[in-house]
């Protein structure tokens, strides 16, 4: 098989993963601990090439510090979303990763060519389980994670931690400490949450029917990545979330240039593509990139 990223189809994939249920065991995350905080990411993980069994001879984003230890940026979008949004059309979001350097020329490869540094593609409209899902910019960077684990066998490279990089809290505090409460209280919000009575009220949009009422959003996704957190567990390779600074607060150890590069990547796709490429939840695989 030739390089380049390849999808794989749902009839061809595994299947969604286990059902996150009370009685589930969840082993978190973990968070990253910057060995020097004066450091931008691109300097604490800056690109190297180091051979190994399994590895392709690209220069990755590795810690400067440990060379076991890999970096991979995430980011996402969605457009005609929030308060201005044109109430007769339905969101769109697009998801990006960044996991290898790149000319700074290269362009985000789509999923039918071969990789350069970041790849970017069109949320689907629908999830793991086949059900109809809302776009948003939480879910778009939900779904971006995910297919940054799974685009390649990390472990297999010999990486023993995967960091990956975002500017979002929802994902870095999800994935680390909240989801073992959100499954432990059944996927239900507290009565007093902020939030419970607007997901009462519905999505707007044609997406009334999508989850419960009172419950968190994006299930389906967020069991999705735990099982790629605990299969890459399973193969000792660790999964750790680094939260930055976003694109334009500035200071030292921010990720203004990794993240502003992987947030275009993702406005990008959720502007472009054909929507019937994007109704199925799939899988990128990575064939040596």
């Amino acid at each position: 098989m030739e390089s380049g990223v390849y999808v794989l189809p749902p009839s061809q994939d595994a299947g969604p993963s286990r059902r996150l249920t009370r009685c589930s065991q969840v082993r978190p995350a973990t968070i990253f601990v910057p060995q020097d905080r004066t450091l931008s990411p691109e300097e604490h993980f800056p690109l190297q090439t180091i051979s190994a069994p399994g590895r392709p001879p690209f220069p990755r984003f590795i810690n400067r510090f440990d060379s076991r230890e890999i970096l991979l940026v995430i980011d996402g979008s969605c457009v005609n979303n929030g308060r201005h949004a044109d109430p007769q059309r339905d969101p769109v979001g697009g998801c990006a990763f960044i996991f290898k350097g790149s000319s700074s020329s290269s362009p985000p490869s789509s999923t039918r060519q071969p990789a350069a540094g970041s790849i970017a593609f069109r949320l689907e409209r629908r999830g793991p389980r086949g059900d109809a899902a809302p776009h948003t910019s939480n879910r778009a960077k939900l779904r971006a994670v995910i297919a940054a684990l799974q685009f390649r066998a990390w472990a297999g490279e010999g990486w023993r931690r995967v960091v990956v990089l975002t500017d979002l809290e929802y994902i870095v505090w999800g994935a680390t400490r909240w989801l073992p409460r959100w499954v432990a209280r059944r996927w239900r919000k507290p009565p007093s949450s902020p939030s419970s009575s607007s997901s009462r009220r519905g999505n707007g949009g044609g997406w009334r029917g999508y989850g419960c009422r009172g419950c968190y959003r994006n299930r389906d996704l967020w069991e999705e990545l735990q099982a790629r957190i605990e299969e890459l567990w399973a193969h000792g390779c660790e999964v750790s979330f680094w939260l930055v600074r976003g694109v334009g607060q500035g200071g030292r150890g921010g990720g203004d240039g990794v993240i502003a590069r992987a947030k275009e990547a993702a406005r990008r796709a959720a502007r472009s593509g054909p929507v019937e490429e994007v109704e199925m939840f799939t899988k990128l695989c990575g064939i040596m990139v």
